[in-house]
């Protein structure tokens, strides 16, 4: 029963549930990035104001910012559950 616990991310330690929440934003943050790069936005001139603009749009970015925190989350749970680093 013991082995079951664990791998709900409720009964994880408060260090390892702040690390996976780091990871979480930290793949969402990139994955933004990546998403602003690669919008018309991102290939324009005069890119800090440009950002800015960009932000204007959520449904540009917010799609961008799930699915990198999404995947980062994964990993970071697949590579928990491999290695048993609870």
């Amino acid at each position: 029963m013991n082995g079951l616990r664990q791998l709900n991310p409720l009964t994880w330690k408060h260090a390892h549930l702040i690390a996976w929440v780091i990871v979480c934003l930290s793949g969402g943050i990139l994955a933004t990035m990546l998403g602003y790069v690669r919008s018309p936005f991102g290939q324009a001139d005069h890119q800090s104001m440009m950002f800015f603009a960009w932000l204007h749009y959520p449904m540009a970015y917010w799609p961008w910012f799930v699915f990198g925190a999404f995947v980062a989350g994964a990993g970071f749970y697949a590579a928990d559950l491999l290695t048993g680093a609870r």
